[in-house]
Order: structure tokens, then sequence, then C-alpha cells
């Protein structure tokens, strides 16, 4: 299983602990385990089976089959290098970001269609959703919904990640869920870059961006040095995620190159001004 794989799910499970007030050795003794076993779980350098993720699942009080279901999903995801996960009812759209965004210390990322997910209202969230997943249920939107916006939480607590997007023109200007929304949606825009922590660059026409990059994607650096950095590349009906030196290598060079093309974060303010 990749490293940072197991490093999202044990920090998944290092946070049903800390809900509960228990230390690691509290938890091991109670499991007929030792705490340095917790320890390796969480800290994702030990390795992880299903009976063991079960066996705290069932020790947290968390019952739900379902809920079971999702975290032996992420445990299947890790089973080759380039590891991906298909869409689907168990897993809403976004889950298995919750934890990589949270351990991450730097994310960039270019998005050449919509805004980036971080910075949407609930409004254009949905809308874009909707956009994405015709066929799915009011409910199954909600659902993805409600994950996208508790993500969004990591940019407003203690000690936020540096988040830096690269945005194309042409998606700032898509009215997606009509122009009230997109007129809420670029406010937020507006309001986003007055954060130390968060800079928009607008990659304009002249750069080219989907023909140099091939499609939008998210760059996650962690705040544990030993992971290595991982890169996000959402396709129609999956999301692959990238570990190795050369996919990385190759995506950061392609950030770096849209960054120096595209506009001054010093101009993102009166573009978006511009717009309305």
């Amino acid at each position: 299983m990749p490293t940072v794989l197991r490093r999202m799910l044990g920090l998944r499970l290092q946070q049903l602990r800390r809900e509960r007030g228990l230390t690691q050795q509290q938890v091991g003794e109670r499991i007929w385990a030792s705490g340095s076993k917790i320890s390796r779980m969480e800290s994702g350098m030990g390795g992880l089976d299903q009976r063991d993720v079960l066996g705290l699942l069932k020790f947290y009080g968390v019952t739900d089959v379902v809920e079971h279901d999702k975290y032996l999903a992420l445990i299947r995801l890790g089973e080759q290098p380039g590891w991906w996960h298909r869409d689907s009812d168990l897993l809403p759209k976004g889950f298995e970001l919750l934890s990589l965004e949270s351990a991450a210390r730097t994310i960039r990322c270019y998005e050449p269609a919509v805004i980036p997910e971080l910075l949407q209202t609930p409004e254009y969230a949905r809308a874009t959703l909707r956009l994405r997943y015709p066929h799915r249920s009011k409910a199954e939107i909600e659902q993805s919904l409600a994950v996208r916006l508790q993500r969004q939480r990591i940019l407003h607590g203690e000690n936020p990640p540096y988040l830096w997007t690269l945005i194309e023109e042409s998606a700032l200007r898509k009215q997606i869920g009509g122009i009230a929304v997109w007129r809420e949606q670029i406010d937020r825009l507006r309001q986003a870059i007055e954060s130390e922590h968060i800079i928009v660059q607008i990659v304009g026409k002249q750069v080219c961006g989907p023909a140099i990059a091939g499609g939008g994607f998210v760059y996650l650096r962690f705040i544990e040095r030993l992971l290595p950095d991982v890169v996000c590349v959402s396709q129609p009906t999956s999301t692959l995620y990238l570990e190795g030196y050369t996919d990385i290598r190759s995506y950061l060079t392609i950030a770096d190159r849209l960054a120096v093309e595209a506009m001054r974060p010093g101009e993102t303010a009166e573009r978006l001004r511009a717009l309305c």
C-alpha cells in the first residue's frame, strides 16, 4: 500500500481516537495490542489490514456497515502504485481527499474548467456537481456537497495550508448556476485572495494552459516530510493519485511553467472586479 494512502487512513483513525479522548496506550491496552502498534498505524509507517481497521472501528463505536465499507474501500485503493478511486456510492466524491488535504503543508492546483473546489461557494459547488453527475439523486448530490464543504474548513482553521491556485480565465467567465450564483462565487474569490495563505493566478487564453497541462490537477506537499508528494488527477468517473518520482516532477514542472506565464497575483483582484 502506498505510503500516503497508509497515512491518510492513519489520520482518520487518529481523529476517531482523539474525538473519544483516548491515548494510543489506552487504545492498545483495551484491544490487546501495544500503544506502539497504534502509533505505527496512525503514522502510516506500519501496515494496515482489514481486520485491524475493523477492530479499531468497532472499538471506537463505529458500527455502521456502510461506514466500515468506506474505510475498507480506502484500503483497497492502495493495491497498485498508481492508485485510483472510481466514484461510487460507498465513497462520496472527495471523501478520500479529506485526510490528504488536512495533512498538507502546500496545495497547488490548476483548474481549466471551473473554480477550484476548495474555493467554491455552496450554491456554485452544488451546480457543478449537478452538471458532472446529472443522473445522481438529490440526496447523493447533497452528500458530495457536504464532503466538499467539510474539506474547505482546512482553509479557515489554525495553521491552514498554503493554497496556490491557477485558474483559466475562461473558467471564471462561465456563469455556472446562473448569474446570481456566479457573481456570489466571484465575490468569494475576491474575499479569498485577501488571505495571506491563498494565492490565485489567472491563466489567460494566450498561455494555452489546457495544451500544456492536459487537464486539471491538484498537487499536495505534506507537513510530514517523510511522506512523498501526491498529484490528484480528476477524471469524469474516477480520480487518479500519483506519487511516483517521474509523475511528481512532471506535474511540478507544469505548475511552475503555468505560474510563470499566468497573470501576477497582484493583478487578480482587478481582473475579478472587471468580470462583474
